[in-house]
């Protein structure tokens, strides 16, 4: 089994460099070695004084001096699954990657970006907007940072009756999907999410594996890595309806994370869905862990779950040790 080798990481101002260093050590004491980031530091027109602190920078150098890489995020807008307009998506990928690329080249922890159009099977319109997008900023990205990797972390929707409003599609659609878009879009690593849109506690690892093995397919016809991004959150409902209910117009987070129906997965299950992950994917990554699981989480039960956690990231390391 695969062990987790880090966690997408959201970062705003409310950062200070003493919190910074703790989350890293923390990253780095649960075996994490690489970490991406969102968040709108990001991007150039984000408010900022001039000789302003900058948590990205400190982030670039805390992780090259604990030997951790970074993949930093370009999204030209959080609600850019609203417009699909290429006008304005286009140019302001550009710029973004103009700003991160002058800024933070320089650093040995810089791997690559994470392009933030999380999707799954779209068409029509949807579709052309995610090629053309995804084709010409992967081109940007490696033309301003030679030698970079280029990934994507997109969902699978197990919902069939599309009780939450997601178009579903079979497995095998999936797969068609990625090769398509792998014949045009030049990626490094396709890191998909194991819970998908969903993240309900109720559906099973059966529900899950097709769309890993659809999507492995994919990758292998085209050359690209598969990675798990395995998550250590769920929401704590019964089905789909009360996962609907739990929703309401907040969108896919619900009240927010802060709510005692997001849990933290419970670590024999977790085990099981990183030995899913592992039998399809090269590497495994997460989502959840800054917000449930971290010691500056502020979680429920966050402090004895980690220690849970980083004793079964440990046994998956030393299970690949001389593999």
């Amino acid at each position: 089994m695969l062990p987790i080798r880090g966690s997408l990481y959201y970062v705003d101002k409310s950062f200070d460099a003493k919190r910074i260093e703790k989350e890293l050590d923390a990253q780095k004491a649960a075996g994490f070695d690489l970490l991406w980031i969102n968040g709108p530091l990001l991007h150039p027109d984000y408010p900022r004084e001039a000789a302003a602190f900058d948590p990205i920078e400190v982030i670039m150098r805390e992780a090259a001096y604990r030997k951790m890489t970074v993949y930093l995020e370009v999204m030209a807008r959080e609600d850019w699954h609203e417009h699909w307009d290429l006008s304005v998506d286009l140019p302001e990928s550009r710029a973004i990657l103009e700003h991160l690329s002058a800024k933070y080249n320089r650093y040995a922890s810089m791997a690559g970006y994470y392009l933030g159009n999380e999707i799954y099977v779209v068409e029509g319109r949807e579709r052309e907007y995610c090629l053309a997008l995804w084709k010409e900023v992967a081109e940007w990205c490696r033309e301003l940072t030679p030698g970079c990797r280029v990934v994507l972390s997109p969902f699978f929707v197990t919902d069939r009756r599309e009780v939450l409003g997601y178009p579903y599609a079979e497995p095998s659609v999936y797969e068609s999907f990625w090769n398509d878009i792998f014949r045009e879009v030049t990626l490094d690593s396709l890191l998909l999410q194991d819970s998908g849109a969903e993240h309900g506690a109720f559906f099973d690892l059966d529900e899950r594996e097709p769309y890993f093995a659809a999507v492995r397919r994919a990758c292998v016809a085209n050359g690209v890595e598969l990675w798990g991004n395995v998550e250590l959150a769920e929401i704590a409902v019964a089905n789909y309806e009360e996962l609907k209910a739990f929703r309401g117009e907040l969108g896919a987070n619900g009240p927010g994370f802060q709510d005692a129906r997001w849990i933290q997965v419970p670590i024999a299950k977790l085990e099981a869905k990183m030995a899913l992950a592992s039998r399809y994917c090269s590497q495994l990554v997460s989502w959840g862990y800054q917000q449930f699981v971290s010691p500056c989480s502020g979680k429920t039960g966050a402090r004895p779950y980690e220690r849970q956690f980083r004793k079964l990231n440990k046994m998956a390391a030393a299970s690949q040790a001389g593999k």
